[in-house]
Order: structure tokens, then C-alpha cells, then sequence
């Protein structure tokens, strides 16, 4: 009875946030019609604070739709949206002890295995939050903690939601929202499933175990439940506090250039050798994934999102980037139809967005260095893209093909905030030539 008391408290809580949320979109949406909002192109809209709120104290499902509408054009959103929205994916409140020991008591039964646990976590997110503990034999420990029951909210939750993105028009023109809820719902399934991704941290940590540049904790199986994953703890800063703290040096100090370009490098490399070697890619790009030790290696976290990849995929992925590289249209244009990209109904413009998209994402590829800084990639294929999917009619690609542009999305954003001058074509090609 408590449990369905709990969804139902939910389902209210959910309901509520949506219904004042609606009423503030409502109400800023006719502001704007009307041009009396008398706002600055910067301001952050009522509707997302409220609704931000709402999403950051329920957590699960719900959040994470608003951390994925977080990385949506603001060319797309509604203005103030995308600041407010962002919030998300940096700033998620943790909760209490209180409501966190419990779960460790239920997985563990005794916690006389540890002798020391911090009760404030050190990082939160949608699912769970993440505690340091020392335990009985020595070892410095990571427990991350699932919030519970929200499997069974997922699919309620995203109903809901969807009802958010409808009614107050954050995706104007949007016709498949079903798939693209879909999609997501299978993502969240496969992020709450703990053992799915303690299986995914010991690939990664086999892989890149003679990495010099790279670091993915080991995991302690014995430590390992349905709901608890349980790492060793590596000394390390978010990447973004590691550009916070050197943001004055970044781009004049000899050390820290260098250290900028060898992550900029690494991080290059991480993801095309994911997609093209591994054949599966961890496809959160959320910024707080990744770690920077004092020495300057990247570390990687959170292998929930990793997707296996398909070997037709990968090889149409290998062809689509080579003949973009190639210049030859030709091929390129059929690649693109064969990935569902590019229709054979589509109007030339779609075509010819499609090519222009295709030449944005190259550049970096078309010469032996590139620097990221000022280039302002992401912000043209933004631009691009609002061409595309109106010719398109907003059409959604394939689950598979989203989780991958998911990444390198996210993976441009952060080159892009680091702005790190790097050997991009000789990365790739590379890494393509010694594809399997």
C-alpha cells in the first residue's frame, strides 16, 4: 500500500509541476506574441526555473528528458529555456542521509564493512548520487546509490512529460514524439540496471587498462548490488572545474596549454575509437562524466548509457565520414539515404543541408591541426540542423544513429569549452585504417 501510496504522491507532485509550468509557458508564449515580455534575449524563463524545481526533487525518468531537452538548440527552445534547463545537469540537489542510508542497509544488511562514509554526497544526478567511504580493509570506495522505485515511474513519468514538451511547445513542428520517448525509455531502463553497467566499467577498464592517458575505476564486485555500484575512488576534478580553475591560463601558460591539447586529443580519440574499435559507445555526454587527475589523465565515469553498435552502423558511419572527407557527394548522398538520413522523397533542400551539415562536421579533419577555440562549430551545425529538420519535417533518425549523435554532440560541446588545438585528421584517419 506504501508503494502505491508513493507513485500516487508522485503522479500528483509530477502533475502539479506540468500544470504550473503550462500555465507560465502560456502566459510567456503570449508575452512574446505580444512583445510585452520586455525581457533580454538572456533572461531565464519562469516556466523552466518552475519546472527545473519540480524535475530536480522528483529525480528519475522526468529529469533526465529535461537534461536531454538541456542539449536542444536554443534556436529551437523557447527563449530562456536552455540556461534555466541546464541547471540539470550541473547543479541536481542530492538527498539526505536519511533517505540514502536505508538503501545501503537494504543491499548491504551490515555496513560493518565500512568504517568510514561521507554523508554529503559528492555528486548527484537523476538516478542516484555518488558517496566516498573508507572501508575496513584500507580501500577508498565510491558507492553509487540508486534512488528507489524508479523503474516502475518510468513509463508514467514520460507520458508526463511528454505532455510538458507538447503543451508548452518547447519542439515546434515535432510530429514523432512518441519514438522519441520511446527511445528514452529504453535508455533509462538500461541506466537503472547497475550490473549492465558494472559489466560496461570492466570492459572499458580492460581496454584502457595500458592507457597511459586514460583511467576507468576498477569496480568491487563483492561490493556490487542491483541498486548499489560500488568503484574504487580516483583523486580527481570535473573537467569543467579543471577549466574553471585554469580559466585564466588556458590559453597563455605553457602547462596548461599543453595539458588542454592532450585532453582535447584523448577525448578525440576516446570517441571515434568507441564507435570504430569497441563497436559500443557510452552515450552520456554529460561534462560531469569525465575527471581530470592532477597528472592530467582523463577519467573516465558513469557507463549506464553505453550502447553496443551494429556492424553495419560502424561500416556506414566509416563511409559516410570518409566521403565526406573525399568530397564525393555522390556516395556521400547515398550513405545518407541508406542510413535513413536522407529520404528518397525529400525536397532538394534536404539534400543540400544535409551536404552543408556533412562539411561542418569535416572541418576539423581537412587539415593536420585545428584548434577548436572561437570556432564556433557547434553553434553553425545548430543553425544547419533547424534547416534540416524543417525539410525534413522534423523526422527522427534511428534509436541507434540518436545515441551516437548524442555523443558526438556532446563531445563537440566540450572540445569546444576547452578549446584545444589538436592533430584531428591524423586522430581519425588513423583510427579508421585500423578499423577491423
Amino acid at each position: 500500500m506504501k508503494k502505491d501510496n508513493d507513485a500516487k504522491t508522485r503522479a500528483l507532485s509530477l502533475i502539479k509541476t506540468i500544470s504550473s509550468t503550462a500555465v507560465k509557458a502560456g502566459n510567456e508564449a503570449l508575452k512574446r506574441k505580444l512583445n510585452l515580455s520586455g525581457q533580454s534575449e538572456t533572461f531565464m524563463s519562469e516556466a523552466a526555473l518552475r519546472l527545473v524545481k519540480g524535475l530536480d526533487e522528483l529525480k528519475g525518468a522526468a529529469m533526465k528528458v529535461g537534461q536531454l531537452l538541456s542539449m536542444v538548440d536554443d534556436n529551437i527552445l523557447p527563449p530562456g529555456w536552455k540556461d534555466a534547463l541546464s541547471k540539470l545537469q550541473s547543479q541536481a540537489t542530492a538527498k539526505d542521509w536519511e533517505f540514502i542510508e536505508p538503501i545501503l542497509l537494504k543491499e548491504f544488511h551490515d555496513l560493518s564493512f565500512i568504517k568510514h562514509i561521507d554523508k554529503k554526497a559528492v555528486h548527484a544526478a537523476s538516478i542516484g548520487q555518488v558517496h566516498k567511504a573508507e572501508l575496513i580493509d584500507g580501500r577508498i570506495v565510491a558507492f553509487k546509490v540508486q534512488y528507489p522505485n524508479l523503474e516502475k515511474n518510468v513509463h508514467s513519468d514520460l507520458q508526463n512529460m511528454k505532455k510538458v514538451v507538447k503543451i508548452a511547445n518547447l519542439i515546434p513542428n515535432m510530429s514523432n514524439y512518441d519514438k522519441v520517448f520511446d527511445a528514452v525509455e529504453k535508455l533509462f531502463i538500461q541506466e537503472l540496471d547497475f550490473y549492465r553497467e558494472q559489466k560496461f566499467y570492466d570492459i572499458y577498464h580492460e581496454k584502457f587498462r595500458s592507457n597511459p592517458n586514460i583511467v576507468v575505476p576498477k569496480t568491487i564486485p563483492e561490493y556490487c548490488r542491483k541498486n548499489i555500484l560500488t568503484t574504487e575512488w580516483v583523486d580527481a576534478i570535473t573537467l569543467q572545474e579543471w577549466m574553471k580553475q585554469n580559466e585564466l591560463q588556458l590559453h597563455t601558460a605553457p602547462d596548461c596549454i599543453f595539458t588542454r591539447d592532450k585532453l582535447g586529443s584523448v577525448l578525440l580519440e576516446l570517441v571515434f575509437t568507441e564507435v570504430f574499435h569497441f563497436k559500443h559507445i557510452q552515450s552520456d555526454p554529460n561534462p560531469g562524466n569525465f575527471l581530470v587527475t592532477p597528472s592530467g589523465q582523463l577519467v573516465l565515469l558513469d557507463f549506464g548509457a553505453t550502447q553496443e553498435l551494429s556492424d553495419e552502423l560502424i561500416e556506414n558511419y566509416a563511409t559516410l565520414t570518409l566521403s565526406a572527407i573525399e568530397n564525393d557527394l555522390q556516395e556521400l548522398v547515398k550513405v545518407a539515404k541508406k542510413m535513413g538520413f536522407l529520404h528518397r522523397h525529400d525536397p532538394p533542400e534536404a539534400k543540400d543541408s544535409f551536404i552543408k551539415l556533412m562539411e561542418i562536421a569535416i572541418e576539423p579533419f581537412l587539415q593536420e591541426t585545428y584548434s577548436w577555440k572561437n570556432c564556433k562549430q557547434l553553434k553553425r551545425t545548430n543553425a544547419e540542423s533547424i534547416h534540416f529538420m524543417k525539410a525534413t519535417k522534423f523526422r527522427a533518425p534511428s534509436s541507434e544513429v540518436l545515441f551516437i549523435n548524442r555523443r558526438l554532440g556532446g563531445n563537440l560541446l566540450i572540445m569546444e569549452s576547452l578549446g584545444p588545438t589538436v592533430q584531428a585528421r591524423s586522430i581519425l584517419l588513423k583510427i579508421l585504417q585500423e578499423k577491423e
